[in-house]
This record gives structure tokens, C-alpha cells and sequence, in this order.
């Protein structure tokens, strides 16, 4: 079934991916030590690749946010990606979320992540996704500290309510988060749809996963009807009906392993049906429609370095 196109032409769904090993999960975090990443077998080259085969087959170029981790293990994956024609953006050095981090720690995670990344493209990294979405009120100092060092967009927000992240009060489009003298720092919201007076996450890892098919084309037609743009997110690690099994409790490894064999099938379907981009693109073709007015900073707090990251 076809998904209508969503308003004017200019407004574009962005594709992205998260590329990160399936025991890098923040799920599994307090379970697997970063120390011991080393010790489980590496999945994210040919899942990865999959993922590359299939966007090329639908002629489609998203956004690839490494970890800096992997990029220092696999810089030729790294490679890959960027030769296809992809754009790289930055998840962080190591899957450590914001809220867990000082602003300090920040710095040095985002700046090492950059240059690591820019080393192997020798091209500008100017795209941030927080780990775990860890962009929250709390946490908003963040974009004071990525504009300092280079960014120039960030899409880690989750405007809901979630156990481990959401900023329910952010709204749905992109808005402007600070600026100085050599440019501004804008937030691309995740997607979130209506049901009535409930608003539903959709769009992208266990949300995709889970959900019918026919449940998240009702919700992107529903951004259709109001011009609004989608991001859908994916993990490698989705795609992979084999990779090894993390022991955890039930329920974790449940939210962690539920809807993986459908995944391609509704990938395959959404990739049809709809126009994608990369972020930067969509920020690009958006930027009169859903850039409406810079935040006063009244409405965003911004936490300085010296009150910390916790």
C-alpha cells in the first residue's frame, strides 16, 4: 500500500541507522563491561552490510550514526558506509548515555568520537544521536557543548515518556537549541505519532519491531495529514535473526530480541512506500517549514559545566 506523500515536496523522512554490535545495548550495559566488548563475536561488519545491500537496492541514502568504538575497531566498515553514499554522524565514543556523563566527560566522548570518524571519511562529522536518546531537559547543556565542538545538528530527543529517556514537553519538529558566532545547533525530534488523545512513539527499534505493520503505516499516513516529517531509526543488530544470544532476565532479552525475524519485511514495505533522506538533507529541504523561530532560552534550561551531568 502506498503512503501518500507527505505535503509539499520539500518536506522529506529521514532514514537512519544506529550502528552499534548487538551487546552494546544499554538493556545489557550493567550486565556486559565495556572492558569485555572485546570477548563477544563481532556481528556489525555483515549485518551492517546487509543493511547497505538493501537500502541501495531501494535507492535510498540515510544517516549512519557510528559509535567511535567500532569505527577504531572497523574503520573499513566505516569506509563502506561513506563510499555508498551515506552520510556519518556520531552516536558517542562508547554507548555511554548522557545522563551518566559530566558535561566533562561529554566533551571528551563527542570530541573523540568526531575525530575518529573524520580520520577515516575526511570529511566533517557534523551529526550527534545520544546514546539511548539521553537527551533530556537534564541534560540540555549538551547542545551548548556540541556546538562548541562542531556539531551542527543533533537527533536525540524522544518527546514521550519513557523508563529510561523521553523529553514528553519537546515537541515534534526541529527547533533551534543555541548558536554562537560560527553557526546554531538544531534538534531533529524522533517520531511520534496520535491515537486519539495518546501519543505513540513509532518509527524505529523495538516501536518498529512490535508494532503491526499496518499500526505504523496508519501512523505515518497520520504524519502525512499533517505535513509532518518521519525519522526512522534501525540498529544492525535487528536484522540479525542469528546473533548470539546475551544472558539477561526474561523480560530484557524479550524487549531486546521481539519482532526481529519481520523487521526486513516492513523495512522492505517502508522503503517502497516512502521518500528518504539523510538528516542533513531533511534539515535542508525543512528548513523554512519546521525551523519556525529560534527557542528562547528561558525554555531551554541550560545546565552550566560547573553544576555537573548527573
Amino acid at each position: 500500500m502506498q503512503i501518500p506523500p507527505s505535503g509539499p515536496e520539500m518536506i522529506r523522512n529521514a532514514f537512519t541507522v544506529d550502528v552499534e554490535e548487538y551487546f552494546q545495548v544499554e538493556a545489557f550495559s550493567d550486565l556486559i563491561p565495556k572492558r569485555d566488548w572485546h570477548k563477544f563475536p563481532s556481528r556489525v561488519e555483515e549485518t551492517t552490510m546487509r543493511l547497505l545491500e538493501l537500502l541501495d537496492t531501494h535507492h535510498v541514502r540515510g544517516t549512519f550514526f557510528v559509535l567511535g568504538w567500532i569505527a577504531r575497531v572497523h574503520p573499513a566498515l566505516v569506509e563502506k558506509i561513506h563510499k555508498a553514499g551515506h552520510e556519518i554522524a556520531s552516536h558517542g565514543f562508547d554507548h555511554t548515555m548522557i545522563t551518566e556523563m559530566t558535561p566533562e566527560a561529554f566533551r571528551r566522548d563527542i570530541r573523540q568520537s568526531k575525530t575518529i570518524l573524520e580520520g577515516i571519511t575526511g570529511t566533517s562529522v557534523n551529526g550527534y544521536r545520544g546514546p539511548t536518546f539521553s537527551i533530556t531537559e537534564k541534560t540540555s547543556w549538551a547542545y551548548e557543548i556540541l556546538l562548541q565542538e562542531g556539531y551542527s545538528y543533533s537527533s536525540s530527543v524522544y518527546p514521550i515518556w519513557h523508563d529510561r529517556y523521553g523529553w514528553p514537553a519537546f515537541g515534534d519538529q526541529p527547533r533551534q537549541m543555541g548558536s554562537d558566532g560560527n553557526g546554531e545547533i538544531r534538534e531533529i525530534p524522533l517520531t511520534v505519532g496520535s491515537i486519539g488523545p495518546f501519543r505513540i512513539p513509532f518509527g524505529g527499534g523495538g516501536y518498529l519491531r512490535a508494532y503491526p505493520l499496518r499500526l505504523t503505516n496508519a501512523l505515518f499516513r497520520g504524519l502525512a495529514r499533517d505535513g509532518r516529517h518521519g525519522v526512522v531509526y534501525v540498529h544492525p543488530w535487528e536484522l540479525d535473526t542469528g546473533h548470539p544470544a546475551v544472558q539477561a532476565p526474561f523480560f530484557r532479552r524479550l524487549r531486546h530480541h521481539i519482532g526481529i525475524p519481520k523487521l526486513r519485511r516492513k523495512l522492505v514495505h517502508l522503503l517502497g512506500a516512502m521518500r528518504f533522506g539523510t538528516l542533513a538533507q531533511l534539515l535542508e529541504a525543512n528548513q523554512a517549514v519546521s525551523i519556525r523561530r529560534p527557542v528562547p532560552p528561558a525554555e531551554i534550561p541550560i545546565v552550566h559545566r560547573r553544576a555537573g551531568g548527573r
